[in-house]
């Protein structure tokens, strides 16, 4: 099931970004410390939502690393930088959920993250 969400870009234009839940094991790389491996929320061609044990400030940039799966059976195996947006605690999910913007993702791999939130 997707939901669209709407979030502020600059100036007064809004945009919607379509996500779609992501339940995957993620390795999250931070300059200088050991990488981890994270759970995956959701996805959309702009970023993601993870769960991580730590809090971490917002403009933290990582690198991530995953495995994804189209309807048509196709996985892929995504690598990307990104930067983290906000962090907040979930006790629900027993960790801090962190959203992530996407740096320099290539138009190919949108396309294949649009494939997989459509699908």
């Amino acid at each position: 099931m997707s939901s669209i969400l709407t979030s502020a870009s600059s100036g007064d234009e809004r945009r919607q970004v379509e996500r779609k839940p992501l339940r995957v094991r993620v390795r999250m790389t931070l300059a200088g410390k050991p990488d981890m491996e994270v759970r995956s929320v959701d996805v959309s061609t702009g970023g993601m939502s993870l769960v991580v044990d730590v809090s971490l400030a917002p403009t933290t940039s990582c690198n991530l690393s995953f495995t994804l799966l189209l309807s048509d059976g196709s996985m892929h195996k995504v690598q990307i930088a990104a930067v983290v947006a906000h962090c907040t605690y979930s006790g629900q999910r027993s960790g801090f959920v962190i959203g992530l913007q996407f740096k320099g993702a290539s138009e190919d791999l949108k396309a294949l993250l649009l494939r997989y939130v459509k699908g």
